[in-house]
């Protein structure tokens, strides 16, 4: 969806690149459910993937800042289907497509450096969690998950069309907290590239920049998100005194008010106030077993920094919770935020797009849709 919005707005585009890059991953080691699955030792699997990019050589300023980056669609398999487990069948293949946005931060002769950023969908049709055919599975229980992958890159030009190099990319698998179990999938992937130009690269002359009147100000944004989450006081419950996991599904909104200063054309940063609204805490505390009455509304402020190209942006936050008691987890002072959004300029700047929340950096609290509206 991301890749095919940029396409379709950002004007004359031109050295339309394919990518083919094969390696290895390797799963982040965590005890609480790796063992058993796989013993003692995390595995190392197969990666394979290909990118269908564009660069951006219109006389957009965004495209002359970023040092005319690539953007498009990816397709990827990550094989874990070739562990042997130790327990059960193990896990099943995970086949992902999302769009990403490739920036050059050095360019110097036929070489390059830059970093790769991608979010989409990870598809994992098999082998997914039953408590009696495969218990050991706390990895995915939804067949469709989010997909997160960020990294560096390392390309050389080996002649006017044609291209290799090297990636070093962070994966990550989630459904956001929708079921349960939900412990997701971490790994570093290692692989190598090949690509070509699908045009001559004398063909994609940059232009020079327009001056569209940008000058610093500040922005205000506000928005509304609202999702689905599962109950793990209720999963929980149903392992510990039935056998097996259930799940039971209920709404999760969040409300958000930010002030940022855009000191550049790509580049803001500011503060925000948070509200986050869990309407089935009391569901929790009926299946905790801790004989605490839970909150439904939990209160936070977040210092904040805004990345943008074009209409598309991305928002990333750490919070502190002023408030905060409506039992989805224990011991929670920090939050973490990411907040991709498309705006809407001709429709009195008002915006779409996807809030995943998170703590510990590592642990997906939810997934939302939201709109807002930029002053």
């Amino acid at each position: 969806m991301i890749a095919a919005v940029l396409v379709l707005t950002s004007g004359p585009l031109s050295a339309q690149n394919v990518t083919v890059k094969a390696g290895a991953t390797k799963l982040l080691y965590d005890s609480r459910h790796f063992p058993a699955l796989y013993g003692e030792s995390a595995p190392t699997i197969p990666s394979v993937g290909v990118k269908f990019g564009w660069k951006d050589y219109s006389d957009s300023p965004y495209a002359f800042i970023c040092n005319h980056p690539e953007y498009g669609i990816a397709f990827q398999v990550d094989g874990i289907a070739d562990a042997k487990a130790v327990n059960g069948p193990g896990l099943g293949n995970v086949y992902s497509v999302f769009g990403f946005f490739d920036r050059d931060i050095i360019r110097a002769g036929r070489f390059s450096f830059g970093y790769s950023g991608g979010f989409g969908l990870g598809i994992c049709p098999s082998k997914l969690y039953d408590p009696e055919t495969n218990p050991w599975n706390l990895i995915f229980s939804t067949p469709v998950n989010s997909h997160i992958t960020f990294g560096l890159q390392a390309l050389y030009m080996l002649t006017q069309r044609y291209y290799t190099g090297v990636g070093f990319y962070f994966n990550h698998y989630s459904n956001g907290a929708t079921n349960f179990p939900n412990r997701g999938f971490n790994g570093f992937e290692l692989s190598l590239l090949f690509g070509m130009n699908a045009k001559e690269a004398e063909i994609a002359v940059p232009k020079e920049p327009v001056d569209d009147g940008f000058r610093p100000h500040f922005q205000f944004d506000v928005q509304f998100s609202g999702g689905v989450m599962g109950n793990e006081a209720y999963y929980d419950y149903y392992v510990d005194n039935m056998g097996g996991g259930k799940n039971k599904h209920y709404p999760k909104f969040a409300f958000q008010a930010d002030c940022l200063y855009k000191y550049c054309r790509t580049h803001a940063t500011g503060i925000g106030l948070d509200l986050f609204v869990t309407p089935f805490c009391k569901h929790i505390a009926e299946y905790d077993g801790r004989g605490i009455d839970y909150d439904p509304v939990s209160v936070g402020i977040s210092v904040q920094h805004e990345m943008s190209y074009r209409n598309l942006s991305l928002n990333v936050g750490v919070g502190r919770y002023l408030y905060d008691n409506d039992g989805l987890a224990r011991n929670k002072i920090l939050y973490q935020l990411v907040n991709i959004k498309y705006h809407f300029p001709d429709l009195a700047d008002t915006y779409a797009g996807i809030v995943l929340k998170a703590h510990k950096f590592m642990a997906a609290e939810s997934i939302q849709l939201c709109i807002g509206k930029r002053f």
